[in-house]
Formats: structure tokens, sequence, C-alpha cells
């Protein structure tokens, strides 16, 4: 199976990071924005853009380069060649209380990441409930991609990433298009903590563009010059 994702730890650097974040008074809500049927969720901010430049952009590289086919056609072999560049544009942090879930969704952008936070259950004793044991497929508390096999194919292929407390501090990153889904937690009282995000593509400058408009600002910067230099003449002579 191919995998479409890439799963990492992050440092306890990282995560002091997040949780400081996630600690910050006066975050936007967001739980109207989100498919998610859960009770809370906010945006959170990426301080001096420290998480994209530290752990996000060598995962946006690694994962554009590893599967864009027609880099070389669309970037390279163009006659003003484009560099391509990446940013996070949003960041929010979910809430997610027994019961709660988050149905099958994909998010904007390129490429997206879930990091679990806080884990208060663990996947065996979810797997053990009444409802779950004697399933084929048990999924409580689980959280599960969901992509077609092929093009043409009308098998859909699912791969369920059961968690615990030792996931604390785990990442998944992976193409935006790529669907996922949340599944309730149940007899736990604690919250489930979780951020995710979205990185996206931003236009540029091809290498002529760029150093015509260096070139236009230097000008402007002179020709305002001349001008504060003429005013401080006329304001003498006046």
């Amino acid at each position: 199976m191919k995998q479409h994702w890439s799963d990492t730890r992050l440092s306890k650097k990282e995560m002091d990071f997040l949780w400081t974040t996630i600690s910050e008074d006066n975050k936007e809500n967001r739980s109207n924005h989100l498919v998610g049927n859960i009770s809370k969720s906010e945006l959170i901010t990426d301080k001096d853009n420290w998480f994209y430049e530290s752990t996000l952009k060598k995962l946006t590289e690694r994962m554009f380069y590893r599967n864009y086919t027609d880099y070389y056609e669309d970037y390279i072999e163009k006659k003003e060649p484009l560099i391509p560049k990446f940013k996070l544009e949003k960041m929010w942090v979910n809430y997610q209380k027994q019961h709660e879930f988050n149905p099958l969704h994909h998010h904007d952008g390129l490429f997206s990441f879930v990091i679990f936070v806080k884990i208060p259950t663990h996947w065996k004793e979810q797997h053990a409930l009444p409802f779950s044991a004697h399933s084929n497929e048990p999924c409580a508390s689980n959280f599960q991609f969901v992509w077609w096999s092929g093009i043409e194919s009308e098998r859909c292929m699912i791969e369920n990433i059961r968690l615990c407390s030792e996931d604390e501090g785990r990442m998944l990153f992976f193409p935006s298009s790529l669907s996922h889904q949340v599944y309730p937690f149940y007899e736990c009282e604690e919250e489930r903590i979780t951020i995710s995000g979205n990185v996206i593509e931003i236009e540029q400058l091809s290498g002529d563009e760029y150093e015509e408009k260096k070139k236009t600002i230097s000008k402007l910067e002179e020709a305002v010059k001349f001008m504060k230099e003429d005013l401080k003449w006329m304001s003498k002579n006046r």
C-alpha cells in the first residue's frame, strides 16, 4: 500500500511551543467553520512563523517534490521559471469530549496536519467496549484515513490510526485532499486535544519580474529622496 502521509514525532521543544500557543487568551472561536461535531475549536497563532520554519517547512517541501510529477514542466521548463513557496495559512486547536466526533471530510490548501496533543483514552479499552468488542472493524476512538485505490476503482481504502496516551506528540502530515475522520470515544470525562492546520502554496514572482519590481522600487525611493531635498531647499528660500 502506498502511504499518502508522513508520521512523525515532535520534540519537547515543539510541544512546549504548541502548549504555550493554545494556552493564550482571547483566541477566535472556529467551531462554526468546521465540519466537526465538537463543542470547542479555536484559532491559534504560529508566533514569528516559528512552527512552520522549524517543523512544517521541511515536511512540506519533501512531500511536494516527492509527489509533484509535473514539477519540471510546470516550474523549470517555463521561460521565466518560478520557485514554489509555501506558508502556514491557519492553525487551530480542537477540544473533543466523549461522544463527539469529526465526520469524513478533507481540508483546503495543499497540505494539512493533525497533532495529537492530549489523548485521555486507550484504544484497547475503547475497542473492548460491548458494542465494539465483537465488531470485525472496531473503530471507537480511532483517527481514520479514507481514499480510493485508483481513479477508476470503486474500492474504498481505509487506514485506522489507533490512539492512546503514548501518541501524544505524534503528528500526521498529509495532502489536504486526503479524506479523514475521527470516531467518538466513550466512558471518559477528559477532553481529547488535537491541533490541525493547512499549508498553502503562494504565488511567486519569476526572476525577471522580481528584478523589474526591485528596480521600480529603487527608482521610486530615489524620486522620494529628491523630492525631500527640493522641499528642504524650498523651505529655506521661502
